[in-house]
């Protein structure tokens, strides 16, 4: 039996047309977890994402959009390739040519602070507000859009907060009041926040607050890692000020609202990050401000640039299920995983399977057999189309490490993993300091 999922989406060949603008409203678009330079295993998915850009442009002009809202995880990496940083450039400079669009951009965990703000004076002319790392006074992460002298939104830019944001650690902190400095942390930075944007809510403006966070209830996709090691930092709604009209959330790769408020919601990512996502439909927010009212709430659905597929398949079968498979028009090639739910063990069917898929309208990028699978599945990772890179996820490798030592108590593990954090931490941000100072 054949069991192939296409990636969900708006099909390539039927544009969604945009919803009318509202007489006087500040239009709004809300996009997340770009993650430009991500790989799927040694595949670029440098294409899909310049097609995306291309498309959002066109989507911001279609629909009058006045401002941008990037809610962080730019780069999937903290030192991204050259190809990514240039798709950033590139999508900054024609967003200024098509006038008078503004857009807010925060770090998300996957971002290097210094890097994202590095280039932040050049992009400013260019109608490019960034806030890399969370700076000391609240008043700093108030953008008023489009001028502070015509204000119609405040945007309360709150990037990825970092431990160091939220707490001081204090040796012997049992993960229960981890936990609790962190959650109330996180709650303190926002209500900080609103409170610094109390004289513009006084003047009839109202306040969208970005964030990159985890929203304990919401879903997660297998291509994210804990923003904060073991899930300790996830939030309630109850973080968030009522004062906020909308916030707009990164870091889950699926579109959704949080505890039943829909104007507390993930953006979620524009293109199917990894195999797990393939059944996602993806979008951008967009949002209407008239007055101090968030008037419109919509979806507005994205392509589907590139079709994930996974089919599941016999050892005997294969040939004929493959031929069977007859993924949707795209613009570009599908590629697929094949799980094979009778292999034996230790049989290699990646070339048999690959030949069998020879002339196929589809490209299979990786062959596994269920057993595999099911054995993965108890060490599953931040990315579920690829084996754990110590390099990439030191802190999973971390986690993995602490589970084999059973005599440790949950305080000793708790303690034990807020010190990997922290010097993991500053591990991350010597790198980036040396990456700057390397001449060009």
């Amino acid at each position: 039996m054949t069991e192939a999922v296409l990636t969900s989406g708006a099909p390539e060949t039927q544009p969604v047309t945009p919803a009318p603008k509202p007489p006087g409203a500040y239009r709004v678009l809300h996009t997340a977890d770009w993650h430009l330079g991500r790989m799927l295993g040694d595949l670029t998915r440098a294409e899909e994402h310049r097609l995306f850009l291309d498309h959002l442009l066109e989507q911001i002009a279609a629909c009058e959009v006045d401002a941008v809202v990037l809610a962080g995880d730019v780069f999937d990496s903290a030192n991204p390739p050259q190809s990514a940083v240039e798709l950033y450039f590139r999508f900054t400079a024609r967003l200024h040519a098509l006038g008078g669009c503004a857009l807010v951009v925060i770090a998300g965990n996957h971002d290097s602070p210094a890097q994202l703000e590095a280039p932040r004076e050049a992009l400013a002319p260019l109608g490019v507000r960034v806030v890399g790392a969370m700076p000391e006074r609240a008043e700093d992460v108030l953008i008023p859009l489009p001028s502070a002298e015509n204000p119609r939104l405040l945007v309360a830019a709150v990037p990825f907060l970092r431990d160091r944001d939220l707490r001081s650690g204090q040796p012997g902190q049992s993960a229960d009041e981890i936990r609790r400095d962190l959650v109330e942390g996180i709650a303190r930075r926002y209500a900080e926040a609103a409170a610094a944007a109390e004289p513009w809510l006084a003047r009839g403006v109202p306040v969208l607050a970005a964030g990159h966070l985890t929203v304990a209830g919401a879903a997660a996709s297998d291509s994210e890692r804990d923003i904060h090691i073991g899930g300790l930092g996830a939030v309630t709604t109850a973080a968030f000020p009522a004062s906020f009209a909308y916030t707009a959330l990164g870091h889950l790769h699926r579109p959704q609202s949080c505890g039943g408020a829909e104007n507390i919601r993930y953006a979620g990512s524009p293109i199917a990050l990894g195999f797990g996502e393939c059944r996602d439909r993806k979008e951008v927010r967009v949002l209407d401000f008239v007055g101090a009212a968030l008037v419109g709430n919509h979806s507005l659905p994205l392509p589907v640039f590139r079709p994930l597929l996974r089919i599941s398949v016999t050892r005997e079968g294969a040939a004929l299920e493959l031929s069977a498979l007859r993924p949707a028009a795209a613009p570009l090639e599908p590629w697929v995983e094949v799980t094979v739910t009778d292999a034996l063990i230790g049989e290699d069917l990646n070339t048999s399977i690959r030949a069998a898929a020879e002339g196929m309208p589809f490209r299979v990028t990786r062959v596994i057999s269920a057993r595999a699978a099911a054995s993965a599945a108890l060490l599953e990772t931040a990315d579920d189309e690829e084996e754990t890179d110590p390099l990439e996820n030191p802190a999973e490798v971390f986690r993995r490490r602490l589970e084999l030592e059973e005599s440790l108590t949950e305080e000793e593990t708790a303690a034990l993993t807020l010190v990997f954090a922290e010097l993991l931490e500053r591990h991350e941000e010597a790198a980036t300091e040396r990456t700057r100072a390397v001449p060009a």
